[in-house]
């Protein structure tokens, strides 16, 4: 099989799965943008790791407030001693009174001792603090998230955009190439009769040869696009998906001021919040810490291994005791931490500042591309209607012979010209108001809700 038979086979099967999408199926509906964001939400495994960090949270705040549960530990320890060591005492006492020193040994060869240590702490102030903030630990991966899953939605529909704008592309460009090759039937006609210069045949022979080279392209494109649309969506990249091609522009007005509710500004008002948290634990680090403890040994000692569980040789021993300790001086560490963490707090705030100013100028700028991306809309659907009107006369009278073919190509390449720009211009509306509503901070919320609900609508494979 030919290179060139093989591409077209291929360019007619992706002509009938971009037709197929506009039709209902008994076998599979197109995917729609709706069902694509529940897909990616479920299946993209970079979206299902992140989900995970609220587990690690909730798991490191228990953590955190095991400290201040009961500690119990055991220990056990068996020693020998191949030289038992001994300790000066005066000669009198040892029963040598002419000696001034006389060493003596103590202990034996053998020490073996078990035990259980069990404490509890009292009150440590800056580990109450870092408890109670363990709701705000929890809500800054919340939103981390949700921030994630913000991403994932804009990155699935917007490249859902893309793949209907460079659908609708190839099907009008397929559909351009089919006029053009019987303009060059008549074309062939005319010159073969001499009606038609030489010169002007290969011309549209070469208008002809650039729309189909220009469709490939589209149509490499296009699968390029599908991978990855794929990827996000957390499916086999080489999965034939067939997407709803059908483009509407929705020239309803947004509302543009809600942008304090951004989940970005949310989460630098929780960091901010934290370092807060953060300040007052290490100035707490000066107070007092209380702990209270019990301790239980089994101690036994012999120079004769059979001997080791004999009552004479085994003893035991427990206390029972608070403890207090207060820090007086520790090198400065603590003074140059609360000087770091106060500088790293006023780098958040004048960071939530500039975020602030930054949400108020997206939010500008994308209300106005989207209110200039719907007048544009208005414009390129009467000049497409107008285009389509002039190449269809042009067309009809070349066919007669009453026009020249310079003028023919001159309307052609028109409307090729009005329906790019009329597609290009329905895509930027669905854009303008996706990028709005991320502005917005309601990418989760009023966007999903404008979404088209379907029934049941699957990837096609």
């Amino acid at each position: 099989m030919s290179r060139r038979l093989k591409w077209v086979l291929s360019l007619v099967l992706l002509m009938l799965c971009l037709f197929a999408s506009r039709t209902t199926s008994a076998q599979a509906e197109p995917l729609t943008i709706k069902k694509a964001i529940d897909i990616a939400l479920t299946n993209n495994r970079s979206f299902r790791s992140d989900s995970l960090s609220i587990s690690v949270t909730d798991s490191r705040n228990k953590e955190l407030a095991g400290a201040y549960r009961p500690q119990v530990s055991y220990s056990s320890v068996t020693e020998y001693n191949p030289a038992i060591p001994s300790q000066m005492l005066p000669g009198s006492i040892a029963g040598q009174p002419s000696k001034d020193l006389v060493p003596v040994q103590f202990g034996t060869k053998y020490n073996w001792r078990s035990g259980v240590d069990v404490t509890q702490t009292l009150y440590r102030k800056d580990l109450k603090l870092q408890i109670k903030s363990s709701d705000l630990n929890t809500s800054i991966a919340r939103t981390k998230y949700n921030l994630t899953k913000e991403e994932l939605v804009y990155q699935v529909a917007a490249t859902f955009y893309a793949l209907q704008t460079n659908a609708e592309m190839i099907r009008t460009t397929y559909s351009d190439l089919l006029n053009m090759n019987e303009v060059l039937a008549v074309a062939k006609a005319q010159y073969e009769n001499g009606v038609l210069k030489k010169i002007d045949y290969e011309s549209l022979q070469i208008n002809v040869a650039n729309t189909e080279s220009h469709l490939y392209q589209l149509q490499t494109q296009y699968n390029d696009q599908l991978a990855h649309f794929n990827y996000l969506l957390g499916i086999p990249a080489s999965t034939q998906t067939v997407i709803d091609a059908r483009i509407s522009a929705d020239l309803r007005s947004m509302d543009g001021s809600n942008y304090l509710q951004r989940e970005d500004i949310r989460l630098s008002y929780q960091l901010i919040d934290k370092k807060e948290v953060e300040l007052k634990s290490i100035r707490a680090e000066k107070a007092p810490v209380i702990n209270s403890y019990f301790r239980y040994n089994y101690q036994s000692q012999f120079n004769k291994p059979g001997k080791a569980f004999q009552s004479d040789y085994l003893n035991n021993a427990s206390t029972v005791g608070i403890s207090v300790s207060v820090s007086l001086f520790d090198g400065n560490r603590r003074k140059n931490r609360l000087n770091a963490a106060r500088t790293e707090l006023e780098q958040l705030k004048l960071e939530n500042q500039q975020r602030q100013e930054k949400a108020q100028m997206e939010v500008i700028s994308a209300t106005g591309n989207l209110t200039n991306n719907q007048q544009q809309y208005s414009i390129t659907k009467r000049n497409l209607d107008l285009a389509v009107k002039v190449f269809n006369s042009r067309k009809a009278l070349y066919t007669e012979g009453t026009t020249t073919l310079v003028e023919l190509l001159d309307a052609e390449r028109e409307l090729t010209k009005a329906r790019n720009l009329h597609i290009q211009a329905m895509i930027d509306v669905q854009t303008g108001r996706l990028d709005l509503h991320r502005a917005n901070g309601t990418l989760l919320t009023e966007y999903i809700k404008t979404l088209p609900a379907e029934a049941s609508a699957k990837a096609g494979i």
